[in-house]
């Protein structure tokens, strides 16, 4: 919804109020009923202006019923409805951008006050026997606003009291009047008045209870959308690390690969473990060591920052980096950062041979997509890589090219 901006509690509670307590008043509180006219500012406009233009013609149209009954008035009436009335129309129209909503509101009341005196004044004016009747034009006034423009109930009551005012008022002005006939273009016009306040009391109120149920599900849907986005993040993501997960980094490397594949740029993948892992389990105990994977994919995220390049938890002490357009000694230097930032945080482990500390073994290798068969070629020789490093005494970074196919080979 455009009034309610972003979702929020206290704006689904107003809704929630709303529907719950009911609005026979067809009002709502300050906040909500401020939402709602803004929501409903353009297509009021628009409804508003074709109503406009209707006006124009028909009241023009009545000039008909002028030269019928009031033909003594022709020269009042051109000049009131063609000329002044329909003058101030179009200016209105014309100057549309310039009114605020609730402007626009006022200026159909004062339109119809307008159009109704007109009639008023043609009537007393004439000397015509069919000019108390002429009176009924008014009824006009009535059903174009419950039908054409809508007007909002509260509005179209004030609209509908002045009209039957100046009617009533006429009578009294008129002399001699067929007073059999005048009561019953009475009631012809309070019955007019009547259903119409009916039809838009039940309209504005129908619009008012959808747009509160189309607020609420709008709501339900963006609650929704989020707790989906949430689902899907936590479903990328490496619950203990925050990293992602092997299943957001098999998606990740296959879209990368197919796009360096019509690229020709090289992709780099860094597989990393931490050596003597089990013995720090066993020492130092699990929760321990979920804190240590957490304190080494932090250092990841720190040395491994490029946008586009992805960092993911493997599986079990196991981390594997993706980084794209890096040719093997862009991704050596890489993988060598990564190595420090470990053995920088001096994180004790008795029973790690010689270094006494939590470290790091690498493999590294970097390809371009054109000449390996595919991602698991290039996962298989980092994979390689490390068995290497770790082969040749861990806390190391070791690099292999992945085979080419012989169809790739020049």
């Amino acid at each position: 919804m455009q009034g309610s901006g972003e979702p929020s509690d206290p704006f689904k509670a107003q809704l929630d109020q709303a529907l719950k307590e009911g609005y026979a008043w067809l009002r709502f509180s300050p906040s909500l009923e401020a939402a709602y006219q803004r929501d409903k500012a353009p297509e009021r406009r628009r409804t508003l202006e074709r109503g406009g233009l209707w006006l124009v013609v028909m009241f023009n149209l009545l000039l008909v019923t002028d030269w019928m009954m009031v033909p003594d008035q022709m020269g009042l009436a051109i000049g009131l409805r063609v000329f002044f009335f329909t003058g101030i129309n179009i200016v209105g129209l014309l100057l549309s951008d310039y009114f605020t909503p609730r402007w626009r509101e006022w200026s159909v009341v004062g339109m119809s006050v307008l159009a109704a005196t007109i009639n008023v004044v043609l009537c007393l004016n004439s000397t015509d026997h069919l000019a108390p009747p002429y009176l009924i034009a008014l009824v006009m006034v009535l059903l174009f606003n419950g039908s054409i423009v809508r007007t909002p109930f509260w509005k179209a009551l004030l609209i509908d009291a002045l009209v039957i005012g100046m009617f009533f008022g006429s009578l009294f002005l008129l002399e001699a009047p067929q007073w059999n006939v005048m009561l019953s273009l009475s009631l012809i016009l309070v019955s007019t008045a009547f259903f119409t306040l009916y039809s838009s009391y039940v309209l504005e109120h129908e619009d008012r209870t959808n747009w509160l149920m189309q607020g609420q599900e709008h709501q339900l849907v963006q609650a929704l959308n989020r707790a989906n986005h949430q689902l899907e993040r936590l479903s990328r993501s490496d619950a203990l690390t925050g990293l992602a997960n092997r299943r957001h980094f098999d998606e990740f490397l296959a879209q990368l690969w197919q796009r360096a594949r019509q690229s020709g740029r090289a992709i780099a993948l860094l597989m990393m473990d931490v050596d003597h892992f089990k013995a720090y389990n066993d020492r130092y105990g699990h929760p321990q060591g979920d804190t240590c994977l957490r304190q080494l994919g932090a250092v990841l995220r720190r040395q491994l920052r490029r946008p586009g390049d992805l960092v993911a938890r493997f599986g079990g002490e196991e981390f594997v980096a993706v980084l794209h357009d890096a040719p093997l000694p862009e991704a050596m230097a890489a993988a060598e950062r990564v190595r420090l930032g470990v053995q920088e945080l001096a994180l004790p482990h008795e029973d790690a041979p010689g270094s006494r500390q939590v470290t790091l073994s690498v493999g590294v290798s970097s390809c371009a997509p054109q000449r390996v068969a595919s991602p698991e070629a290039l996962i298989a020789a980092a994979d390689a890589a490390l068995y290497q490093a770790k082969s040749q005494g861990r806390n190391r970074v070791v690099a292999t090219v992945p085979e080419a196919p012989l169809e790739a080979l020049p």
